[in-house]
């Protein structure tokens, strides 16, 4: 991969514009997969508002609508980078990539939330690396083609499995994509264990987002500064812990769990502006959530291993209740 790797960015939300935007910016080719937005990109690009990176305006290679469109003249990519929200009890996420993966190497970067999200890119490409990513951004997009981004761009990623970890060709993957991402001034992290990281990421997606759903529309903040809903947060963050000492094989902290949950919510607390939950964002938009991904997936590891996880089980059947209801799927 000696000349400017190809990308394909399924998804062109709020996450996948900024790392194509960067990734541009670093030298790469990027063609971006839209949907909802695919008519205000196609004709004037993405418009970003940065903090870290500055403003500008953001012009894909190639603006997409389909997964189909973007190999219509069998066109390979490098990397596909997958930003698009993980909903396996919808429909498979891999099945909806799968037109665009034209080659065994093209490597699958997954740039999703919660746990679990690789077995359906391994069943259905079982000879593509496959690159699951921890990602930390701010942004959002404030209208169709405008991204407002703050001041975080980091990657944390690896290859999946970890025992492939030093297969030659797998570190010269690595190696691309970091150069890539380096060169776009992207933050990058290449870690071995992998699963550290994402599980350390679901302890606050899956307690704040659906506590912030249940509570009432609460963000991060107000449910920190609530005793009752900061103790029910703490809970479920101890079981999380717990669970995921037990499945990474290595401790998520070496303070007590009281200390480091509150360091947590020291740090969520103090962020200029008041955090709302990328879950509670989609219930008030009557979308579906990742509750596959982020609290059911965590909760059935939790069952094999015979580890009790009740405040999660108990949010999790509240927040399916709720999103029934909301998205009308309650009614015969």
């Amino acid at each position: 991969m000696t000349k400017a790797s190809k990308y394909l960015i399924f998804g062109g939300g709020a996450v996948g514009s900024v790392f194509a935007w960067r990734l541009q910016k670093g030298g790469a080719n990027v063609s971006v997969i839209c949907r909802s937005n695919y008519e205000a990109v196609r004709d004037n690009g993405f418009k970003i508002n940065s903090v870290k990176h500055g403003p500008g305006v953001f012009i894909p290679d190639n603006v997409y609508s389909t997964a189909s469109e973007a190999v219509s003249n069998n066109q390979v990519y490098d990397f596909i980078l997958v930003c698009s929200k993980s909903l396996p009890n919808i429909v498979n996420p891999a099945e909806l990539v799968a037109p665009s993966v034209l080659n065994k190497k093209t490597v699958l970067v997954l740039m999703q939330n919660g746990i679990g999200i690789e077995q359906y890119f391994e069943e259905k490409f079982p000879q593509n690396p496959i690159v699951p990513v921890t990602v930390y951004v701010d942004s959002f997009q404030t209208e169709l083609g405008h991204i407002s981004h703050g001041n975080t761009s980091k990657l944390e990623y690896g290859i999946y499995k970890s025992e492939h970890a030093d297969n030659e060709y797998n570190k010269l993957i690595l190696e691309q994509f970091e150069h890539d991402l380096l060169a776009g001034d992207v933050e990058s992290v290449i870690l071995k264990n992998l699963q550290r990281a994402r599980w350390s990421k679901v302890i606050w997606n899956a307690t704040f987002g659906p506590v912030s759903v249940v509570a009432g529309k609460y963000n991060a903040r107000e449910l920190i500064r609530d005793p009752l809903a900061n103790q029910l947060v703490r809970n479920a963050m101890k079981e999380l812990i717990e669970l995921s000492d037990v499945v990474t094989g290595e401790k998520t902290t070496e303070l007590p769990p009281d200390e480091y949950i509150s360091g947590i919510m020291h740090f969520t607390d103090n962020r200029k502006n008041a955090v709302v939950p990328s879950m509670l964002v989609d219930f008030q938009n009557k979308r579906p959530m990742e509750h596959q991904v982020i609290v059911k997936n965590p909760i059935d590891v939790a069952n094999k291993l015979g580890i009790k996880v009740p405040v999660m089980e108990t949010l999790y059947a509240l927040l399916v209740l709720l999103e029934k209801k909301s998205l009308g799927s309650d009614k015969e």
